[in-house]
C-alpha cells in the first residue's frame, strides 16, 4: 500500500503532536486516525505488551512507515533506542559510543555520565553483561543529543540503583533541547514520571488515542 502523508510539520523539543496516523500491520489495523499531543518534552508510554508502544516508537522514528498521517515530526535526526542490542560486538563500548556518536573518546570520558559507564567502556561489548550494554547504548544516545530521542524499554536489564543513576540524565536531556519519548512498564523511575506526561494504552485495536494519566503544567 502506498504512503500518503499529506502534510509534516517539524517540531522543536516544545512537545510532541501527532494528527491523523493510520497504520496496518499484518493486517491488523494497529492504529487509525490516531492522534496525541502533548507540550511536555518528556513523554512516558505505558501499557501491556504488543498494545502498540513499540510500533508508534519505530513510526515516530522512521523505521516504520504509516499508511496516512496529517502531522507528526520530522524523523530527521531523531534517534530509536530498541529493546534490542545494537552495539556491533567486536567493538569496545568506547569505540561504539565513538563511531556511532561521531564524537572523540575525550568528549565522552568528559560527560558527567561517563562516571556510570567507566568500569566497562572499554571491554568489547560481547564481554559485557547486559545490563552493561543497555548503560552504554543509553549513553551513547544522550551524549548524541538527537532533537528527538525514542526510547523502547530503556530499563530493561537495569537494576533500580542504575535506573535511578539514568534517570536524571535523561530528565536534564529533555530539559536542553530534546524530546524523550520512551516506553516503559518499570515502576522504579519515580523521577521520570514526576516530570513527564503519562500516556496509557489501553490494549485495544486500532487505536485512535491514548488516556493521559498525568500532564505536567
Amino acid at each position: 500500500m502506498a504512503v500518503s502523508i499529506q502534510s509534516c510539520i517539524i517540531l522543536t523539543s516544545e512537545g510532541l503532536q501527532v494528527v491523523g496516523l493510520s497504520y496496518i500491520r499484518d493486517g491488523v489495523q494497529v492504529f487509525k486516525d490516531f492522534s496525541l499531543q502533548s507540550a511536555a518534552s518528556l513523554i512516558v508510554l505505558r501499557g501491556a505488551s504488543g498494545c502498540g508502544k513499540t510500533t508508534l516508537l519505530k513510526l515516530l522514528s522512521g523505521h516504520l512507515q504509516p499508511q496516512r498521517v496529517e502531522y507528526m515530526p520530522s524523523a530527521k535526526g531523531s534517534c530509536l533506542v530498541l529493546q534490542e542490542d545494537s552495539l556491533l560486538p567486536w567493538m569496545t563500548g568506547m569505540e561504539n559510543i565513538c563511531k556511532f556518536a561521531k564524537i572523540s573518546s575525550c568528549e565522552v570520558c568528559q560527560h558527567p555520565m561517563y562516571k556510570l559507564i567507566s568500569r566497562f567502556v572499554d571491554k568489547k561489548a560481547y564481554q559485557m553483561s547486559y545490563g552493561q550494554r543497555r548503560m552504554v547504548e543509553l549513553f551513547r544516545a544522550i551524549i548524541h543529543r538527537p532533537p528527538y530521542l525514542y526510547l523502547d524499554e530503556p530499563f530493561n536489564f537495569l537494576d533500580e540503583i542504575n535506573i535511578n543513576a539514568v534517570a536524571p540524565f535523561l530528565v536534564e536531556l529533555s530539559l536542553t533541547g530534546t524530546t524523550v519519548v520512551l516506553s516503559n512498564h518499570h515502576k522504579e523511575d519515580i523521577e521520570i514520571q514526576r516530570s513527564a506526561d503519562v500516556f496509557k494504552f489501553d490494549g485495544k485495536f486500532p487505536v485512535n488515542s491514548i488516556d493521559c494519566l498525568s500532564r505536567q503544567v
